[in-house]
């Protein structure tokens, strides 16, 4: 989970794993430190039952499971879930539960569509590109979505873009970078843009921009660097790579379709994650 944690109770034989970020916990320390940091999915992580069943029959601690399965079919809270299992372990103190507790406050003191936004860029950070392309969109169709902040409307196309960006439809891209940017003033979202358009083959519109931009020296150079570094690189990439080594072996016939097999089954799994 990127930090040690010191345990001192009993750690599972079989790993929970969430399934919104895909993290696996093996203690109540290392459950507690995921919650913890992960405030935007309590509400759904916390209402899994399985969950429970993890506590009970995994971490042997029965009474505890008994209880949170308790205060679930009462419908009780999110607060008093959080508590409860906070305080199974000593893993953070009195203070530090009561901050935890005044996030949760903050956050439900979001309009709703503040706490989507959230929700989405949860789902960015940790790759579920899939799942944060459809809420982005989504939070883009609300009829409340201009009630964010116009940094933030501009923040959520500049996110779409991203992913719009990586399925190759660049012009769609090029459109939610320039909205962005007129929302958010972002040199990034700007960059993106100019970006999208060469990869387009808008070399009119590539052009524009660049002279528009010219006095801008920073901005010139930076993308500028950024073509380059792809093109510098792009020899390196493991697919590259491996079609190349294909136009290579096409006659030797147990060699070419063996790797051919393998570099199809990656691109087509890949493209299947990052689908929008």
């Amino acid at each position: 989970m990127g930090k040690f944690i010191y345990c001192i109770g009993n750690k599972a034989k079989l790993p929970y794993t969430f399934q919104t970020t895909g993290i696996s916990v093996y203690t109540m320390e290392e459950l507690c430190y995921y919650l913890y940091h992960n405030i935007d999915t309590l509400e759904e992580d916390l209402s899994n039952i399985s969950l429970i069943s993890w506590i009970r029959t995994e971490l042997g601690m029965t009474e505890r499971a008994d209880f949170l399965e308790q205060l679930i079919h009462r419908g009780s809270g999110l607060k008093d879930i959080v508590v409860s299992i906070f305080v199974s372990t000593d893993y953070y103190t009195e203070e530090e539960i009561n901050n935890l507790i005044k996030e949760i406050d903050q956050l439900y003191d979001m309009l709703p569509v503040e706490r989507k936004k959230r929700h989405a860029d949860m789902l960015m950070r940790f790759h579920k590109y899939r799942e944060a392309g459809f809420e982005y969109r989504q939070l883009m169709d609300d009829r409340e979505f201009s009630s964010l902040a116009t940094e933030a409307q501009g923040d959520v196309a500049h996110n779409l873009g991203v992913l719009t960006a990586r399925n190759g439809r660049f012009q769609a891209a090029a459109k939610l970078f320039d909205s962005a940017y007129h929302k958010n003033n972002n040199k990034e979202s700007l960059c993106q843009y100019i970006y999208c358009l060469k990869l387009d083959g808008d070399e009119e519109g590539f052009n524009r921009e660049i002279s528009e931009h010219a006095g801008d020296d920073e901005l010139v150079r930076r993308i500028e660097n950024q073509f380059y570094f792809i093109e510098d690189n792009r020899e390196y990439n493991s697919d590259y790579l491996n079609v190349l080594k294909l136009m290579e072996i096409k006659d030797n016939d147990e060699d070419f379709w063996w790797l051919f097999d393998e570099t199809l089954g990656r691109l087509k799994q890949s493209y299947r994650e990052n689908q929008t």
